[in-house]
This record gives C-alpha cells, structure tokens and sequence, in this order.
C-alpha cells in the first residue's frame, strides 16, 4: 500500500506523513502544520472518501455525498472537478504520491491506520478482542477513544454523510465508552467511572443504558438522592422527546433504590464488535424457518455459491442473516462481510489468508457474505477471495445467473409471505391481542403490503405511533395512499418507494420505459405478444424486455404469462405522472410508445 507522504515547500524536500482526522473537524495535518479545511464541496469529497479508507466508492455514492438530491445536470463532470480541485488542495500542501485513485467504477483513497484515524480507532478496537487481562483492554480502549473530539465533521457540509454515515461511525465510540465503563467499575474504579458517565449521559441524553450505570454508581457511592434524580431526569426525556417508556432494567433500579437495597453493576457488555462473528445463537424468522434451513443446508453440503434474489423489500438480507446464524458451527473460521464493489488488491489478500486465532493456527472454513449485489459484473472478482472450503453468499435484486452458471452455485428466489405468515408477523409487532380482536382488517392491511416483510415492518410501526388507532382505520388510512404511507419520516433506506426508485434506477433507462408502460398500460397478466404491441418493439425484442425486468425482480413471470406485484404497479403509475411531459396538449393525437422520460 503506497504511503501518504507530504513534501514541504521549499529547500527542503524530505517527505513528512499527512494524516487526516475524521473523528471530529477535518483536519490534515504535516509535521507540526494543521489546516482545518473550510465547509465545501471538496471537503465533502474528502470526508466521504476518508469514511471509507481505502475502498472503491462508486460515483453514484459520492455525488449523492457531495450534492445530495440537488445534484447537477453534468453530476460526473462535476464530480471530476472536486477531484481535481482536491488533488490541487494537496499539492499546494505538499502531499505526494497518488494520494487520489481513479479506479474502474469510483475513486480509492490510499490509507492506513497512521494517516487516517478511523482505522486507527478501528485497529485499537480489533486489538482488544484478544487481551485477557482488563487493563490492558481498558489501556487500549482509552487511548481508542482519545482520539475522537466533538463535533464530528462539524465543517463538512453533507446531510447524506451526517444521515447515513456518522451515526453509524459513532454508534462504535458509544459501544467503546460502555465497555470502558464496565471495565472501570468491574475494577472498583467507581468514581473514576462516574466521571466518563456524567460525560456520556450529557452526551447521549437517551441512552438508557448509560443512564443506569450512573445512578447504579451513584447509590453504590451513597448518593442515593442524585441516582434518583438522574432517573428522572432519563425517564421525563423519553417520555416528552421519544414518547417512550424507560426499560426494565432503569425501572427495577428506580424500585432497588427506592428499597434501599443492595444493588449490583448493570450486565457488562461484550467487547465493541470486530470483523469476525464466531458462533452467534440462531432465532426464528417468521415464515422463512423451511427456507432458511434449505439454504443452510446447501452451504454445509460445500456449495460454493448461494444467491438469494428478489424484489426489493422481501427480506433477503434478514433471511441472509438468519442463514449465518444457522451455519455458524460449520464456518469455525467465521463470517466476514464483503462489499462487491470495494474489492481491491490490498484486500483480496487479506481476505485470502485463512482467519486464525493470532497463534498462526488456522481455523477452518469462512462464510463470505456480500450484501446488495448491482450486478453480475460485481462478483467477478469474489471468487479469488474464496481459501479451499469457503463459501459465498450473495443478496441481489437481480438473479446473478450468469456468475451462478459459471461457478456452480445455487440460486434461489425469495419470495413474499404468505398471508398467515404475514398476519404472523402483524401480531409480533403489533400484539396479538389487537390483531386477533379485527383479523379482517389485519388481513387487508397484509395485502395492502403485498405481503412484503418490509412493508409490513413499515406499516406497523406506524400504526403502533398512532396507539390510540384501531386496525379498521389503520387499513383505510393505508388503502388511501399505501404507497406513500409505507415510509417512515426522515429514514429513506425505510421506504417502499424509495427501495423501488432504486431498483427502476439500477435496470436502466430502457427497462424503465418498458416497465412503466406495461404496468401502467397492460392488464394484470400479459404476455409477450400484446407486450410488444404496447412497447410498439417485435416480438422477440418484447420478449428480452420482460425477461430483462424479471432478471431485475421488476415482473413476476408465471408459465404462460407475466405480472406485476400492485405495489411495484401503483409506483409505477407514480414513476408516470413524474416523467409525464409539462400539461400541454398535444396538436395531434398519438399513441404513446417507447421510453417515458
């Protein structure tokens, strides 16, 4: 991996390191130099990049980073331009060597855990999973959280990132603190916990697990007045902030210390997670038990490959995981998350090395899971990641067939609930005592969700924020726009419309037209004859095109026909009225055919 170097300007020309800081402003600093760069489209640039260190990110994820959705009529172009510019920010600060790579598919930031200190915070963290001795981990962990200060990315002007991104990133600062408060406590540091607790609690007002370990420590220290006030003080935040109940755990602490009794340390928790999952307990998944065990079963028979496929929101990625868990025995050398499309060189080599317990002794077979997969052109470069006995699981909306054919592997198509499975699922979110008191209603809410996982998901929740709101309501309130109803308020990746806006957007403008006029045009069932008619293409042309929507989970195909699943149809008829020209009448009939847009 090439190193990161800066060249002072000058007479003097030795390289010094650059090393950037994203866990909190960024900052690349030299020597003694720091520069704090400026809010701009070019530090968005570099934060997405550096978030990622050392992966290929796609063009698509940087100029959703950069301009969000108000990105510009020449996206790419532009794209170029904030690379060069940062290519030039530096050089004028004398880093050297191609810091920047252009790769097929996106850029590649060269990184490691000198130069960027989220790999640093990352590499601390792996390095605790091994040390038996508590200070020794609590040393560790510590110098892991120095190297964060608030706020995170305070100078780099990007919603996707602080959406999506810096949430995630510091849910790992949150598990680290936790277990470094355990540590202290679990040490008889009491009061030194107490001083990274307060610090946490003000941090994270709605961490209730923060909050009992502070009034815990707190009645221990005899001050049992100021643990019944930070109680309060958690539960009047979830209820006037969240509309939420504290949990059993501040609850029986509250009724301890109203007792006077003994109290015990909160349940530690496990170290912060690493790469590697060992042996993770299998649960239940409602409705996919049968289905799981079949795809089990075929990875603990040495198939190499196993994709699961279908139409967005249908649950693939918990069946996957559901999958893992049941095999986890039999890949004693764990289960490693691969994104398809940031497979590098640097990578597939470390990848390649069996996993071992930091003794050189290898432990056995590893379970490759990558999750989403766009295309078949993405797991051409998977299989080199294989060691002999590996096994690959792939997610995709499209059906990977052609690299399922090429290496022998098994491909499986998921589909929706069925209807009691789905009032099944109703009842585990819901209740089923309100389910069971209007199963009519429950009913008609499953279809209204073509019985898709997601959807049901969505449209539990949201009634369980509306608790005063009986299922017949509910169903009618979803039957007026069921669609748009199937969202959850600021979380894009919980919405059935935008999950489907990205599937039309990955088939292709082509396969786009196609699929909306068929499912805004065709009856319920079709097949290729009058599709061509409608589309205005030869037969066989209509053929390719329905087959083209099928391979992307678009168009259910039957033995004699084709369908669309009435959601995917009323989206259509959205995708429609979006693309439909400005409401000038045209000087003449005519018969609408080819691409919509």
């Amino acid at each position: 991996m090439e190193s990161v170097a800066v060249s002072p300007s000058g007479g003097d020309q030795r390289a010094r390191p650059a090393v950037f800081r994203v866990l909190g402003p960024l900052t690349l600093s030299s020597g003694g130099d720091t520069l704090v760069l400026p809010p701009s489209k070019v530090t968005s640039l570099l934060a997405v990049l550096l978030l990622h260190p050392d992966e290929v990110i796609s063009v698509s994820t940087l100029q959703q980073a950069v301009w969000g959705d108000a990105q510009p009529a020449s996206a790419k172009a532009a794209l170029q331009t904030c690379t060069l510019r940062l290519r030039q920010l530096f050089h004028r600060h004398g880093i050297t060597g191609s810091v920047i790579k252009t790769v097929p598919g996106g850029y590649r930031i060269t990184a490691t855990a000198a130069t960027v200190d989220l790999m640093r915070f990352r590499e601390l963290i792996g390095r605790t999973r091994d040390v038996p001795d508590p200070e020794a981990e609590l040393a560790r962990l510590e110098e892991a959280l120095a190297l964060w200060s608030d706020p995170m990315l305070a100078n780099v002007p990007s919603e996707a990132l602080h959406r999506d991104v810096v949430p995630r990133i510091s849910e790992e600062r949150v598990r680290a603190i936790e277990r470094v408060c355990d540590l202290k406590i679990s040490l008889g540091r009491d009061r030194s916990a107490l001083v990274d607790l307060w610090t946490a609690n003000r941090a994270y007002p709605a961490n209730e697990r923060f909050s009992a370990q502070l009034a815990s420590v707190l009645y221990r220290t005899g001050r049992q007045a100021d643990a019944l006030a930070e109680l309060r003080r958690i539960r009047d935040y979830l209820r006037h902030e969240l509309g939420i109940a504290p949990g059993p755990t501040l609850r029986e602490l509250e009724l301890t210390i109203l007792r006077g009794e003994a109290s015990t340390p909160v349940a530690p928790v496990g170290r912060p997670a690493t790469v590697v999952s060992r042996h993770p307990v299998a649960s239940s998944l409602i409705g996919r038990d049968a289905l799981g065990e079949t795809v089990a079963e075929r990875l603990r028979a040495d198939c190499p490959i196993v994709v699961l496929t279908g139409p967005p929101g249908v649950g693939k990625t918990a069946l996957a995981q559901h999958v893992g868990q049941l095999v986890a025995p039999h890949f004693p050398g764990g289960q490693l998350r691969v994104a398809a499309d940031t497979v590098s060189h640097d990578a597939q080599r470390r990848l390649i090395t069996p996993v071992d317990q930091g003794h050189g002794a290898q432990v056995g077979r590893r379970l490759l899971f990558a999750d989403d997969v766009v295309n078949g052109s993405q797991v051409r470069a998977l299989p080199a990641l294989l060691a002999p006995g590996d096994a690959l699981l792939l997610t995709s909306r499209q059906s990977l067939s052609g690299p399922v054919t090429r290496l022998g592997g098994w491909l499986h198509r998921v589909e929706p609930l069925e209807p009691a499975d789905s009032l099944q699922l109703l009842r585990s979110a819901l209740g089923p005592e309100q389910v069971d008191a209007d199963p009519q209603s429950a009913a008609e809410i499953a279809a209204l969700c073509d019985h898709l996982p997601l959807a049901l998901r969505i449209a539990a929740t949201r009634i369980l924020l509306r608790p005063r709101t009986e299922l017949a309501a509910a169903a009618e309130w979803l039957r007026a726009d069921p669609l748009s109803r199937l969202s959850l308020p600021g979380e894009p990746d919980m919405s059935l419309g935008h999950r489907f806006d990205e599937a039309l957007s990955r088939a292709g403008e082509t396969l786009e037209a196609a699929f909306v006029r068929l499912a805004t045009a065709a009856p319920a069932a079709i097949t290729a004859a009058p599709a061509a008619q409608l589309l205005d293409v030869d037969p066989a042309t209509a053929r390719d095109l329905l087959d083209g929507l099928v391979d992307h989970s678009l168009v259910e195909e039957a033995a004699d026909h084709y369908w669309i699943r009435a959601l995917l149809r009323r989206h259509a008829q959205l995708a429609a009225e979006r693309h439909a020209p400005h409401p000038d009448p045209p000087r003449r009939p005519h018969r609408a055919k080819g691409s919509m847009r």
